[in-house]
């Protein structure tokens, strides 16, 4: 077991999440880095994942008890012929897997609350998913999707509109004791594949 193990600590402060109608939403105050290279962007990745909070689990040593989102933003250098500069963005986002509590592992108070905040926000990711698809079967344009009720969604709410493409890697467990969790992210995963985008230039 590695109940005892501590997870890293790094000084933390909550960010405000704002939309602006060019670079639309953001985080506001992240440091942004310009990049020239693959080798760049690498060191950038590994960076963060050494600020990301992780900690020992029954299952796992070093269990990702956070999410983490790497965005990078690709912007031309010059205009285009009709005085437009083209603009992307890629959200690469790594999630940290749903958990219950586990009656042979002891929890500190702060653990408990670890939990829930992730499978929170997993929970409305797929309250998200399933509006989306339920939207789109229906032929709904202006439903109400719940992006709003957690950070992880308002970030990547550009994610899942009509101008992006969105790619999804589930993982699933081979054990038998994991088989819950397991149907809960096929089902997730099955529910995502429904949310067909037809991307159209912004």
């Amino acid at each position: 077991m590695f109940h005892d193990e501590k997870a890293k600590k790094y000084p933390t402060r909550d960010l405000p999440i704002r939309e602006e109608p060019v670079s639309g939403i953001f985080v506001e105050g992240l440091t942004e880095y310009l990049v020239q290279s693959e080798t760049e962007c690498v060191f950038l990745l590994k960076r963060g994942e050494k600020n990301r909070v992780v900690r020992g689990t029954y299952m796992n040593q070093n269990s990702s008890r956070s999410h983490s989102l790497f965005q990078l933003v690709l912007q031309t250098t010059k205009v285009d012929k009709n005085g437009f500069i083209r603009r992307s963005k890629l959200n690469l986002a790594d999630l940290a897997g749903s958990e219950k509590i586990n009656k042979q592992e002891e929890y500190r108070v702060n653990h408990v609350q670890e939990l829930r905040n992730i499978n929170l926000s997993l929970t409305t990711l797929g309250k998200v998913i399933y509006q989306l698809a339920n939207a789109m079967n229906k032929g709904i344009d202006n439903a109400h999707i719940p992006f709003r009720e957690s950070k992880l969604t308002r970030i990547l709410t550009d994610s899942f509109g009509g101008g992006t493409k969105t790619l999804l890697i589930a993982t699933v467990s081979p054990t038998s004791q994991s088989i819950e969790e397991t149907m809960m992210t096929l089902k997730f995963a099955d529910r995502a594949k429904n949310v067909m985008q037809k991307v159209t230039v912004n």
